[in-house]
């Protein structure tokens, strides 16, 4: 494509692509001659990864720069977008949730047969109101988490057994949860209404982070203790 339809898909103006690229962010595309260029559909992916971590994630050229570098195949290049998909910091403030099935499904892409097992396995749990379901941003994400988990292969057609693993581990999580509040209602009993919200909230988000890593970290351990053969 030339570089106004690139600038178009992205709403990027074509002299920042330009500076994108001299400033190493983007690499130097096929020449067609003298004055023109083509841009393959890589271009799109990188230069919308290049806005959400400068939007969503507040880093510095010079450091996407380096990012964008580290992670030039496409395996890694998949990889990073499924990051910024799922850890964007502005996702639990713009993200309401939405209303009914059929709008969840959309939202997910999730096939029409997986949601009453999702809802039997305790990994969504939408709320009815008036005749409906109401689903949250965080049940949206988790269907969007099990629809990449099948385009990557973890499913039962290799030998997964997810009937097994999930429901186990949504219940583990509900009960760590469980007792995490309740703890913390021990430890607030007497502070302000005000300052008690304010430290929830930022607890839930400080928490979310220390299980994402807390898995990484005894994955690692355990997968360095007994290595596969």
């Amino acid at each position: 494509m030339k570089i106004s339809e690139l600038a178009r898909r992205t709403d990027v103006p074509k002299q920042t692509i330009h500076y994108y690229i001299r400033s190493g962010l983007l690499p130097k595309p096929r020449k067609l001659g003298s004055n023109s260029a083509d841009y393959d559909e890589s271009y799109v992916e990188r230069i919308r990864l290049i806005k959400e971590l400068q939007n969503d994630f507040f880093l510095p050229l010079p450091t996407i720069k380096k990012i964008m570098w580290e992670n030039r195949s496409a395996s890694k290049m998949a990889m990073l977008k499924l990051r910024t998909e799922y850890f964007r910091p502005m996702e639990h403030y713009l993200g309401t949730g939405v209303v009914g099935d059929q709008a969840f499904l959309k939202a997910t892409s999730l096939a029409a047969r997986w949601l009453p097992i999702l809802k039997e396995w305790q990994l969504i749990s939408p709320k009815e109101e008036n005749g409906e379901n109401v689903y949250s941003q965080d049940d949206i994400i988790i269907g969007k988490v099990m629809v990449n988990m099948a385009k990557l292969g973890i499913n039962r057609s290799r030998n997964f057994q997810p009937e097994v693993t999930l429901p186990m581990l949504a219940n583990t999580f509900k009960n760590v949860a469980k007792d995490l509040i309740e703890d913390f209602r021990r430890a607030t009993v007497g502070m302000k209404q005000a300052e008690r919200e304010e430290l929830a909230l930022r607890g839930h988000e400080i928490m979310g982070v220390l299980f994402y890593h807390l898995y990484r970290k005894y994955a690692r351990q355990y997968l360095e203790e007994k290595p596969s053969n």
